[in-house]
C-alpha cells in the first residue's frame, strides 16, 4: 500500500485552500491554518493571525471580484511548500487606494508555507504588486530607454 509523504500532503492542503478561496469561502480557510498561525509579509496595520489572511484576500475579492487564482509551481521539501500562484481578475473595486478601473490584470505572487500537522504555521510572501497597480493604471508604466 502506498502512502502520501508529507510534503504530497501539504500540496494537497495548498491545492484545496486555493480552491476554497477560488470559490470565495475566504471564512472557509481557518481549517488550513494553524491557531497560532504567523504572516511574515503581513501589510502594515494588518490583523494578527489568519485574519491577516482573510483582510488580503477580501481586498483581491473586493477588488476583483471575478479572480482566480492559479497555482502553478509547488515544490516541497520537510515541512517548507514553495509555491508559485498566478491571479488574474478585472478591476472593479478600489485596490490599495486606487480607484477601479475596469482593467483586466494578471500577476504573480511567490510563497513559502512552513506546515505543522497539516497546517500552515508560518508564511513568507512576495506578491508583485507593482506589475498589478501598473496594470491597472494605480502606476505609470516605466519609461522604456
Amino acid at each position: 500500500m502506498l502512502t502520501q509523504t508529507t510534503e504530497e500532503l501539504n500540496k494537497e492542503r495548498y491545492r484545496a485552500f486555493v480552491a476554497e478561496l477560488n470559490k470565495g469561502n475566504i471564512d472557509g480557510v481557518d481549517e488550513f491554518f494553524a491557531p497560532d498561525y504567523t504572516e511574515h509579509s503581513a501589510p502594515p496595520g494588518a490583523p494578527p493571525g489568519v485574519e491577516t489572511i482573510k483582510m488580503v484576500f477580501h481586498m483581491f475579492r473586493t477588488a476583483f471580484p471575478d479572480v482566480v487564482f492559479t497555482v502553478t509551481d509547488l515544490v516541497a521539501e520537510g515541512d517548507k511548500l514553495c509555491t508559485y500562484v498566478i491571479g488574474e481578475g478585472t478591476n472593479e473595486g478600489p485596490f490599495m487606494g486606487a480607484p477601479a478601473s475596469g482593467r483586466h490584470a494578471t500577476w504573480a505572487a511567490f510563497g513559502i508555507n512552513r506546515y505543522e500537522n497539516g497546517r500552515i504555521k508560518e508564511h513568507w510572501g512576495l506578491p508583485d504588486l507593482m506589475g498589478l497597480l501598473t496594470q491597472i493604471g494605480a502606476l505609470p508604466a516605466p519609461a522604456h530607454p
